[in-house]
């Protein structure tokens, strides 16, 4: 990917900055034997109270799973730094791409939020939720996901932190939950540039579950996966 283009500073008036790209994307899959040839053009504003937007705009020609299809996508994302102890981003995009879990040509768009709240010199609350759309060869809806992920993040002392995050995912054909995560970090920078890290993440999944027996008890969360890393980085001096 190669892109270029001025960009403009304003002294003076709402705007801050203004920068304009364009250029080429290529992308080279062995798997196809074709290189995807794209354009790109990027639109960029910054304003005086900290806060801004970008439009990014990719089309040309693709090749998946030997479909050669025009490719096109229009990405948006802006963000909210007008409070030092909030910050929030609000972003999108469509897209004409090939969708591999269902092997054809479709639409493809998504929506997206997250914000960050400074509530205590301790402890910040956030979250982000974001809504993916997948169309289908007729050019209607053939589904929609929901994902929603709140957190906290604690630090009762310096260099020490507490961080819990729960991951849902909702899909509006099966008009319930199918999947959670829950993640915990703790990390705690015991020397210059020397941290202490533990990570768990636990994965449950919504499943059809039966009994030894082959006696159906029902469509519940089910324990995926479950995993744990402790970590030591530790930087020496000489």
């Amino acid at each position: 990917t190669g892109i270029s283009g001025p960009q403009w500073y304003f002294d003076e008036g709402y705007i801050s900055s203004i920068l304009l790209m364009g250029g080429l994307h290529l992308y080279y899959e062995d798997a196809d034997l074709y290189t995807d040839r794209l354009g790109v053009a990027v639109f960029n504003m910054q304003f005086r109270d900290n806060w801004g937007y970008e439009f990014d705009f990719l089309f040309g020609k693709s090749k998946d799973s030997n479909v050669l299809y025009d490719s096109y996508e229009i990405d948006f994302n802006s963000w909210y730094n007008i409070s030092p102890g909030w910050d929030a981003n609000l972003y999108g995009g469509y897209a004409n791409t090939y969708n591999f879990s269902r092997d054809y040509l479709a639409f493809y768009t998504w929506l997206g939020t997250s914000i960050s709240w400074k509530a205590m010199d301790i402890l910040e609350l956030g979250g982000s939720y974001n809504m993916y759309v997948e169309g289908n060869p007729n050019g209607s809806v053939e589904d929609i996901t929901y994902n929603a992920r709140p957190y906290f993040s604690l630090t009762p002392i310096n260099d020490f932190n507490i961080r819990i995050y729960f991951d849902d995912v909702f899909v509006k054909s099966k008009d319930q939950n199918t999947q959670v995560i829950l993640g915990i970090l703790f990390s705690y920078q015991f020397l210059p540039k020397s941290w202490i890290y533990f990570v768990w993440n636990e994965i449950r999944e919504r499943q059809d579950i039966f009994d030894l027996s082959g006696l159906y008890k029902g469509n519940k969360f089910n324990l995926l996966d479950r995993a744990s890393v402790f970590k030591i980085k530790y930087l020496y001096y000489f």
